[in-house]
C-alpha cells in the first residue's frame, strides 16, 4: 500500500510541476491578478465588474477541463452558487491573495470530485464490452 501512496504522491508533484514554471510560477492574465479584496468589492457593487470576474472564472473552468487528465468537467456536482459562496469565504478570509491563486486553491479541491467524463457516456473497459443479450 505504502508504494502506491507514493507513487500517486510523486505523479501530483509531477503533474503540479509541469503546470508551472521552475519558481513553481505561472502568468496571469486578466482580472484573475487582482487580489481577493478588489473581487469582494466588485460583487458586492453589483456593477459589471463582478461580471467581469465570473467570466474570468468560467473560463479558467473551462481551460481546467480542457487540460487537466480524465477531467469532464471540474465542478462535479457543485453549482456556481455554490462556487461563489466558497469563494466569497475563502478572499474574506485572505484579502490580499490573488483571486487566481484562490481559484486555483478551489480548483484542487474540486479536483477529486470532479466528472471525468461526460453524463452517459460509457468509458474505460465498459465502452469495449458488449451488451449482455438477453434469453430468447
Amino acid at each position: 500500500m505504502r508504494p502506491l501512496i507514493l507513487l500517486l504522491a510523486s505523479l501530483g508533484v509531477i503533474a503540479n510541476a509541469t503546470a508551472r514554471d521552475i519558481d513553481g510560477q505561472y502568468a496571469v492574465f486578466g482580472i484573475g491578478a487582482e487580489d481577493c479584496a478588489t473581487y469582494l468589492v466588485a460583487t458586492e457593487q453589483g456593477d459589471s465588474a463582478g461580471e467581469w470576474y465570473r467570466h474570468w472564472l468560467l473560463g479558467y473552468f473551462s481551460a481546467v477541463n480542457n487540460a487537466a487528465a480524465n477531467t469532464y468537467n471540474i465542478l462535479g456536482d457543485k453549482g456556481l452558487m455554490d462556487i461563489l459562496s466558497w469563494l466569497e469565504g475563502y478572499c474574506a478570509a485572505n484579502p490580499t491573495t490573488s483571486f487566481s491563486t484562490a481559484v486555483a486553491e478551489m480548483v484542487s479541491l474540486l479536483y477529486a470530485d470532479r466528472q471525468n467524463m461526460a453524463p452517459g457516456k460509457k468509458g474505460g473497459w465498459q465502452k469495449f464490452s458488449e451488451p449482455a443479450s438477453a434469453p430468447p
